[in-house]
């Protein structure tokens, strides 16, 4: 068979693609499932069809069976089939990885075209397990999860590891507001380390991934900064096949210490599906708008104290972001900002007015073929992103090759590079930096638009125009003159050799390289407060990771019943991390930014080298293939432990029963059963440099001679050991009606201890902080699934997957002399996230209300605010309790349905945005008491009496807050219902006192429910497809986050968290969250 295109289908093609590449898109598949009643068997025909995957990539190795002849056929290269069959016979499609089909044939439908489909949770027959070792599901002893590419890329998320929230038991994914290339924080199973990181490691295609977060805010008390991102958000997720998510330390204790947070696995898409060279193209447009901000604010009310107007414009100016006034009434006019005469009406929609509709635009174009001894795919991308924050977005461009060789029956080779280029601009700042634009518009006046300093955020000359303080500048000029920019290469590269010696044994060997060169500048110009003379900040850092490693495997029967495996590897993993941070000063050369441009020049250098040898076996023996045991050792060698302790070896043992093969259980019902177990220990090194001293030389010099000063205000520890973390896990995997129905239970214990950890140091040692081994942390919960398909009919079905998981995280111990290790401390309010024994990890720490002993709160008699307790108490947790996910497809025709729930539950959230927006008077809850107060003013000037009087007199009327007032009575405490009124201008305005406000009343319960994903498929005939080149061609529409349907935070997103670090549970002045709306063209050649 001739596999070349003519030239003139090759002109169709060619043409097809470039009018394909304008147009405006979003990708998604549709299932076609047949099915319908059986008849009476009439004449012998042949069935024949093609069958694909839900990508549209046709299918070979399919098995078609013919269940009344027991007769059947392979599925050829390009998918296609043919069988005889009699019409009602009851055709049967199934294939490993995919959800088995059946047909009934008809006389009147002889072809039959067929979408081979995997459920978005299901576990399939075939696992990409550690060390990319391909196993069959029911050898596993321990939990597994995967999602199908086609499930990753419907919504077109540009950070594609935020695609699997709501998808995967037991996963949790949180994000700051840092914009489109921000970073995500991935946990799972809870927390297993006190202060170290608690993120998974990253596999893609065999090769660990560094995924360092590129800058962070931190979790200091005045922590600011940008979210620089991380590696993995760049992947794109046209490239991916499947993602596998190994949880337990069972499953992932073949990768060693780097895998002690679990392992994400993302396997790319390959060229062995495709018999000649296949062309795929994806583009997909969308539209980003603010989810959710603002939501809560009181609109009734505008600029102002004490219920009056300003009178003049420095009153103006000083009220700019108190909005204590009047009632809005546009009738009203009052002397403005800027001295003219002014409207006191409403501006509409006034904050929400600084962003802008944001855009996204995304080219996917892939080459792939196959031969019988080689395959090839190529791909190219091209995103770009207009953020809703004006003057701020994205550019990436990825290349990804993968390719696959045979020589011969005994050698092949496989070779992977992959390349990003990635350019940001103006990354939006977080948390305490002057330019966060979210804290800056906090609390503008409703009068107040504030696109007019759009046009006056600078003085004729350039300067900087103040808006408010020095501490919240305002935000056109951050936008605008306080520009950052970043550039990110990458190069990822594998070169792997399988040579099988026999037909029982095997090896292994594998080379690969990792490569970031980053750079991150931001330019503060002259006048800009606090940094009026003009400063420069750049960061070049280069992050390199070399790893080799070697596998042989053999795999015997001792017996007829009992099969052995053993594997035996070994690996060198190096990585490095260098650069430098530079701060140019004092600008004398204004016409242009450059490191020359500045008097005084400061240059800090890192270089950090880490390196780890490992050595392990994986031994697994099957009996009657239904009773399966594994036995794994690993011994690791690490460079950041002292050599003493620097070599620590781990075992684990897992199981799995399949108990349905067993009993020759009836499979009618019950078509699939195993029950699974494992225990498992996982160790675990610790960061660069930890235990010994290091120094450098001081920026200044004595007598000429530069001095020596030690680097770090740490303490070391040179007889660290490693963090161990044991675990249980046990579970079972159900399948009925012939795998319709999926069902997936597991109970898991995780204990880890000897934390390496950093704590306070005493004062008497000259440093600030101490590297010690010491504290326990454990987790234990469950997880469920449940998925299915409902209904399936002859041009309907249903699909359902439901997830479900309970994480209890606690801390059980620290060092001696230690109450608690801080995480991340609020701006004000004396609140901080901590791990403290006998608490959640990520306790939320502060002050709280008193009470008396019935349950009220205690108002502090003269300035009625809540009394403050006289210690500090854990009032919440920054952990989720429980998370869950509802995912369901439906099918009809050639249309398809998706969308995705996400749903957490049990965390809480401190918020700094509605804690100023109460002080500041933008907060509905600061409107009750407004108008009374403003009566009783007016009837007390019109009394003629003075404040004292009127109150002496009990006319005061205003805000009555709830509570008692404690007092003392021959020696017994008595507590008296308060009411006594307060004007609210007042009451809220003494909030602003750190040191007499309580944070309790601005932790809110986080709990929340949220539309992922929506998506809207129509799958265009394949009859129409095939006459114009095309194997498959599909519009959609999609949305992203496009709605919460529950939440209890008002004002801001609760996933709103302003870092990725361990302190979670704070938020300070977050910007907007996003949804999109757009579409997607996926084309298939």
């Amino acid at each position: 068979m001739n596999h070349y295109l003519s030239l003139s289908r090759w002109r169709t093609r060619l043409l097809l693609v470039i009018c394909l590449a304008g147009l405006v898109p979003l990708g998604l598949s549709a299932k076609f499932s047949s099915k319908g009643l059986p008849i009476l068997r009439q004449v012998q025909f042949s069935l024949t069809g093609k069958l694909t995957d839900e990508g549209g990539d046709g299918l070979p190795g399919v098995s078609i069976q013919n269940l009344r002849t027991k007769s059947g056929v392979i599925s050829n290269g390009q998918g296609g089939y043919i069988i005889p069959v009699a019409q009602g016979d009851t055709i049967r499609f199934s294939m490993i990885g995919y959800q088995t089909i059946n047909v009934i044939a008809s006389n009147n439908k002889r072809v039959v075209n067929l979408t081979m489909k995997a459920s978005v949770l299901e576990l399939h027959s075939v696992a990409v397990t550690a060390l990319g070792i391909n196993r069959q599901e029911r050898e596993l002893g321990y939990s597994y999860s995967e999602v199908s590419g086609s499930e990753i890329d419907k919504a077109r998320e540009p950070n594609v590891i935020n695609s699997l929230a709501g998808k995967v038991p037991g996963l949790v994914i949180t994000s700051t507001s840092g914009g489109p290339a921000g970073s995500s924080r991935v946990i799972i199973r809870g927390n297993t380390s006190v202060t170290g990181d608690n993120q998974p490691l990253y596999v893609i295609d065999g090769i660990p991934m560094d995924n360092s977060n590129y800058g962070s805010t931190g979790g200091g008390k005045f922590a600011e900064g940008f979210d620089l991102g991380d590696a993995i958000s760049a992947i794109n997720p046209d490239d991916i096949d499947k993602i596998s998510v190994l949880k337990g330390p069972s499953a992932s204790a073949l990768y060693g210490s780097s895998a002690a947070n679990g392992v994400i696995l993302i396997t790319t898409k390959k060229g062995k599906n495709k018999k000649d060279l296949g062309i795929d193209f994806n583009s997909t447009t969308s539209f980003e708008t603010q989810l959710t901000q603002y939501d809560d604010y009181q609109y009734i009310y505008g600029q102002g104290r004490n219920g009056l107007l300003p009178t003049d414009q420095q009153q103006s100016l000083g009220t700019l972001f108190v909005n204590f006034g009047p009632r809005l009434d546009p009738s009203l006019s009052y002397i403005g900002f800027d001295g003219q005469q002014r409207s006191y009406g409403l501006v509409k929609n006034n904050i929400d007015g600084f962003f802008r509709t944001g855009s996204s635009y995304t080219n996917t174009l892939s080459l792939a073929s196959n031969t019988e001894t080689t395959n090839f795919r190529i791909s190219a991308s091209d995103i770009r992103v207009n953020d809703v924050v004006p003057n701020s977005g994205l550019r990436r461009n990825t290349f990804n090759f993968s390719g696959f060789s045979k020589f011969g029956k005994k050698l092949t080779l496989d070779t992977r590079v992959f390349y990003l280029n990635e350019d940001v601009n103006n990354r939006p700042a977080l948390a305490d930096n002057a330019s966060n634009i979210g804290n800056s518009l906090i609390g503008l006046a409703n009068n107040v638009d504030q696109a007019y300093f759009a046009d006056h955020y600078k003085d004729a000359n350039g300067r900087y125009l103040n808006w408010q303080n020095d501490y919240r500048l305002n935000p056109y000029w951050v936008v605008n003159e306080m520009k950052n920019e970043s550039n990110k290469d990458r190069i990822t590269g594998s070169f792997q050799a399988n040579y099988k010696f026999n037909s029982w044994l095997s090896a292994q060997g594998r080379v690969s390289t990792d490569f970031t060169y980053f750079n991150f500048q931001k330019v503060s110009p002259i006048s800009t407060p606090l940094m009026q003379t003009g400063v420069m900040d750049a960061v070049s850092n280069r992050y390199l990771t070399n790893q080799a490693d070697i596998l042989l495997t053999g795999t015997r029967s001792v017996s007829k019943d009992i099969t052995l495996t053993a594997r035996l590897g070994a690996s060198l993993y190096r990585s490095r991390r260098y650069g430098t941070t530079n701060q140019y000063i004092n600008q004398v050369i204004t016409d242009k930014i450059s490191p020359n441009s500045y008097a005084t020049k400061t240059v800090i250098e890192n270089d950090v080298r880490k390196q780890k040898n490992s050595v392990y076996g994986l031994l697994t023996a099957s009996f009657k293939n239904y009773l399966y045991l594994d036995f794994t050792v690993r011994t690791d060698a690490s460079s950041t432990l002292p050599v003493d302790n620097n070599t620590y070896t781990y075992p684990s043992v897992s199981g799995s029963f399949v108990f349905t093969d067993a009993f020759k259980v009836d499979k009618k019902i019950l078509s699939f059963g195993k029950i699974r177990a494992s225990v498992a220990e996982v160790g675990n090194d610790t960061d660069p440099y930890a235990l010994n001293l290091y120094y450098n030389l001081a920026p200044i010099s004595f007598q000429g001679v530069s001095l020596g000063t030690i680097s770090s205000t740490t303490l070391p520890n040179a007889n660290l050991r490693p963090t161990r973390t044991r675990s249980f896990e046990v579970g079972t995997n159900l399948k009925f009606l012939k795998d319709r129905i999926v069902f997936d239970a597991t109970y898991y214990t995780q204990k880890s201890r000897d934390q390496i950890n950093v704590i306070p140091a005493p004062t008497s040692s000259g440093f600030t902080r101490q590297v010690v081994n010491a504290g326990t942390i454990a987790n234990k919960g469950i997880e469920l699934s449940l998925s299915g398909s409902p209904v399936i009919g002859k041009d309907f079905s249903w699909d359902l997957n439901l997830n479900f998981a309970r994480n209890v995280n606690d801390v059980l111990s620290l060092a001696d002399g230690n109450p608690f290790i801080s995480l991340a401390d609020a701006r004000w309010l004396g609140l901080s996230v901590v791990a403290m024994p006998g608490a959640p990890y990520g306790a939320i720490l502060g002050y709280n209300y008193q009470y008396d002993p019935n349950g009220n709160v205690i108002l502090d008699p003269t300035t009625l605010l809540p009394a403050i307790s006289a210690q500090r108490e854990v009032l919440g947790k920054g952990t989720y309790s429980w998370t869950g996910g509802v995912g369901t497809k439906v099918n009809y025709k050639n249309w398809s349905f998706g969308a995705v729930l996400d749903i957490k539950s049990g965390a809480d959230l401190f918020s700094m945005t509605n804690y100023q927006a109460a002080y500041l008077g933008n907060s509905e809850m600061t409107l009750e008491g407004r108008d009374e107060w403003i009566q009783s003013e007016e009837a007390r000037l019109s009394a003629g009496q003075t404040a004292a009087q009127w109150t002496a007199a009990g006319k005061v009327r205003g805000y009555v807050p709830q509570g008692v007032i404690k007092t003392t009575v021959n020696g017994n405490a008595v507590y008296t219902p308060n009411t006594a009124a307060v004007d609210p201008s007042v009451y809220w305005g003494r909030w602003a006192n750190s040191n007499s406000a309580v944070p309790t009343r601005f932790i809110y319960d986080a709990t929340y429910v949220k539309v992922r994903e929506l998506t809207l498929t129509y799958r265009f005939d394949t009859k129409l497809t095939t006459r114009i080149g095309l194997r498959n061609l599909a519009l959609s529409l999609v949305s992203r986050n496009p709605f919460i349907l529950y939440k209890n935070v008002p004002n801001v997103d609760p996933d709103s968290n302003y870092q990725n670090g361990n302190g979670q549970g704070l938020e300070y002045g977050s910007l907007p969250s996003r949804r999109s709306f757009g579409f997607n063209l996926s084309a298939k050649f």
